[in-house]
C-alpha cells in the first residue's frame, strides 16, 4: 500500500515535473510548493490500472512522476475513444477540462507502471491566489493546455491520417511499442484497420 504522504524522491520528482510543464518560468522552489505538496497523495499503479473512472468526485490534479497514462471516454456507439496519452514527467490536463458539475467526465488508466501524486483541484486555487509563483505557473499549465486542444481539433479536421500519425511519433516516439494499437487509432480519428496499413505503407517508405 502506499504511503500516505510524498517521499524524498516524490518530492524531487515533483519539482522536476513543475519545471518540465512550464519550461519557460523560472522553475517553482519547494517553497513555493509546500503547502501543495503538504496535501498531495501519492499512488503507485500497475499497466492496466484505472486512476479515474467516469463520475468520480471532487475534481483531482494529477502529476505524472513516471510512467505513461491514457485518458479516454466512450462513443455513442460504446466503443472507447482515447483523448490523450500522457507521459511523466508531466501531468494530466487539467481538472477544469476533464470534469463537470465536480465529477470526471474521463477515464484515466496507467498504460505502463507509473508513480502519481493527486490533490484536490481547489487547493491549487488556494495556493494560486496566495502565490503569485504559483499562480503563473498554474496559469502557464491551463494555457498550453489550451494550445494543446487547439492544435488536435486542428489536426483532426485539417490534416490527413498520415500526417497525424507521424506528428504523434515525433511527440511521443515509441509510442507504437508500448501501446495497444486500438488506443492510437481511435486517438488518431482512424480504425484499428486503417491504422495498421498506415503504418505498412510506412514503413515501405510510402
Amino acid at each position: 500500500m502506499d504511503k500516505t504522504t510524498l517521499t524524498a524522491s516524490d518530492r524531487q520528482a515533483v519539482l522536476h515535473c513543475a519545471a518540465v510543464l512550464v519550461p519557460e518560468l523560472p522553475p517553482l522552489t519547494t517553497a513555493d510548493l509546500e503547502p501543495l505538496m503538504a496535501v498531495m497523495r501519492p499512488r503507485t499503479l500497475a499497466a492496466g490500472e484505472v486512476l479515474l473512472r467516469v463520475g468520480d468526485g471532487p475534481p483531482q490534479e494529477v502529476l505524472i512522476l513516471r510512467g505513461l497514462l491514457r485518458s479516454g471516454v466512450g462513443d455513442a456507439q460504446g466503443r472507447e475513444v482515447t483523448l490523450g496519452f500522457h507521459p511523466g514527467p508531466g501531468a494530466l490536463p487539467p481538472s477544469i477540462g476533464r470534469t463537470a458539475d465536480g465529477r470526471s467526465r474521463v477515464l484515466v488508466e496507467a498504460l505502463t507502471p507509473a508513480r502519481v501524486v493527486l490533490f484536490d483541484a481547489e487547493a491549487l486555487v488556494a495556493q494560486m491566489v496566495a502565490h503569485p509563483a504559483v499562480q503563473r505557473w498554474g496559469d502557464a499549465v491551463l494555457r498550453a493546455e489550451l494550445i494543446r486542444r487547439a492544435d488536435r481539433e486542428w489536426a483532426l479536421a485539417a490534416l490527413p491520417a498520415r500526417e497525424r500519425l507521424l506528428a504523434l511519433r515525433a511527440r511521443l516516439p515509441g509510442l507504437e511499442e508500448q501501446v495497444a494499437h486500438r488506443h492510437i487509432a481511435s486517438h488518431l480519428g482512424i480504425t484499428p484497420v486503417s491504422l495498421s496499413r498506415l503504418r505498412a505503407q510506412l514503413k515501405a517508405g510510402g
